[in-house]
């Protein structure tokens, strides 16, 4: 009798239940597969799931946990692992030639912009290791046995070094987002939502500054900003809320789980995405517009390749070009004062997800893969 595929997902820098690696592709494959483990930071306990065991370790430093992970890894002794980071893709290869097992790479980024634009750092000092993490990368994907990415401008840079390579987009799950979409909202209290990560490669001064303009027109308007932050990022968002006295129109939030962002974005009357246009969300697609397209909500981007298409061509939203806290501010004006508009975004959004945006897309693409690697 043959013992069933045992999967393992790696990843060093995500959380256990992170959005696309567990609740898409984990709990996915878990249809299809009836074993499947996941290594992950012990950054919270997660609850069971009958056919995924997690393997948690402590966050101690960047090498420590690499070589934890590998230590789990290694005792797992897995038929393939999927690996979400870089480097952990040099530990990958020792186990894929040492122990003949598979080896899938799931790129979410373009490294050499996420280590120069997301950091204090000058360039001056990120360029060269952000040049090595790169080559790493490359080089190292060359060996797997598959090559995942969420978007073509990423996939554009593996394709000298690898074949095999499909886009798996980070669409959004349909099922959890059934919240009926076209309630009517508090027109006397409208919100305005940003959830996600809070670092200044997402511009969020520019959010709360474009307050100072929107409660000259409606005052009973809020900004709710929701994730986690860095204090020294905080005290300068404070700062500017201090300095123009916005302290009834902006409030800040922690990040919420996965499973709750539904029930967040509900409540919302406009959403807003990632407001600076820089190298690395060129080349990227963010999952935040898909979420309020999902709940009906229109939403509010900078002008990137990826925004064009969904958000402008869609007609579910507004980019803001260029992003300052001005044209922000006017824009949200405008459409908190022709609610039609408004509407009419929210039911194209919620429309464009269900027609053709969403995780249940990828599924197919994603059991096609894994037949590929596991048969040769």
């Amino acid at each position: 009798m043959h013992k069933p595929v045992h999967i393992c997902h790696v990843t060093v820098g995500h959380n256990p239940t992170d959005d696309r690696i567990f609740y898409k592709e984990v709990l996915t494959l878990s249809e299809k597969y009836p074993k499947i483990s996941v290594i992950a930071p012990k950054r919270y306990q997660p609850e069971q799931h009958p056919a995924v065991q997690f393997h948690l370790f402590p966050e101690k430093g960047y090498f420590c946990n690499l070589f934890r992970a590998f230590k789990i890894a290694k005792s797992i002794r897995a038929n393939l692992y999927h690996v979400h980071e870089f480097e952990f893709l040099p530990f990958a290869l020792i186990l894929k030639y040492k122990y003949g097992c598979r080896l899938i790479y799931d790129a979410h980024e373009t490294i050499f912009y996420y280590f120069t634009e997301f950091t204090r750092r000058s360039k001056l000092i990120t360029f060269i290791p952000a040049i090595i993490a790169q080559a790493t990368e490359w080089i190292c994907s060359h060996f797997s046995d598959y090559v995942i990415t969420v978007t073509p401008w990423v996939a554009k840079g593996f394709r000298p070094f690898h074949k095999k390579i499909t886009l798996i987009y980070n669409y959004p799950i349909v099922g959890m987002f059934e919240i009926p979409p076209f309630e009517k909202k508090d027109k006397n209290q409208p919100l305005i939502l940003y959830h996600g990560q809070l670092v200044p490669a997402r511009n969020i001064d520019i959010m709360v500054e474009s307050m100072k303009y929107v409660r000259e027109k409606f005052p009973a308007a809020k900004l709710m900003i929701v994730g986690g932050i860095q204090q020294w990022y905080k005290d300068q968002l404070d700062r500017i809320v201090r300095e123009n006295q916005l302290g009834k129109w902006v409030e800040f939030s922690p990040p919420v789980p996965f499973t709750e962002v539904p029930q967040l974005i509900r409540n919302a009357t406009l959403g807003l995405s990632s407001m600076r246009p820089n190298e690395s969300f060129k080349r990227s697609i963010q999952i935040k517009p898909f979420e309020f397209m999902s709940m009906g909500v229109p939403v509010l981007g900078c002008r990137v390749p990826s925004t064009e298409i969904y958000i402008e061509q869609t007609e579910s939203g507004v980019l803001v070009d260029p992003p300052t806290a001005q044209n922000l501010g006017d824009i949200i004006i405008h459409l908190l004062g022709h609610p039609e508009i408004m509407n009419r975004m929210g039911q194209n959004g919620w429309r464009a997800v269900r027609e053709k945006y969403n995780w249940a897309m990828m599924k197919k693409p994603l059991y096609r893969i894994y037949n590929e690697v596991l048969a040769c």
